[in-house]
């Protein structure tokens, strides 16, 4: 699976995950939800979408991961020519 693949993933993971619970998963939820193999790699994915904008959280909060605006626009941009393709 590529690196963009899997963040794509991550953040759907997020985004499920918060309109099903109303609060952000946590690191673990999102490595079970994706099939990634650790916590690390899972952290990994989470930091590199917040330093671009498409995810956010509030630093020494727990639960508080959610998709921005951009996140949630590309996802729906995503899914969108997913359909499309189809």
């Amino acid at each position: 699976m590529k690196s963009s693949d899997t963040k794509f993933k991550v953040l759907e993971a997020v985004i499920d995950h918060y309109e099903t619970a109303s609060f952000g998963p946590t690191v673990d939820e999102v490595r079970e939800t994706v099939g990634l193999g650790t916590r690390s790699s899972a952290q990994f994915h989470i930091n590199d979408l917040v330093e671009q904008g498409f995810l956010s959280h509030l630093p020494g909060r727990a639960r508080t991961l959610h998709a921005t605006e951009t996140g949630k626009q590309l996802v729906v941009l995503m899914r969108s020519v997913h359909v499309a393709q189809s």
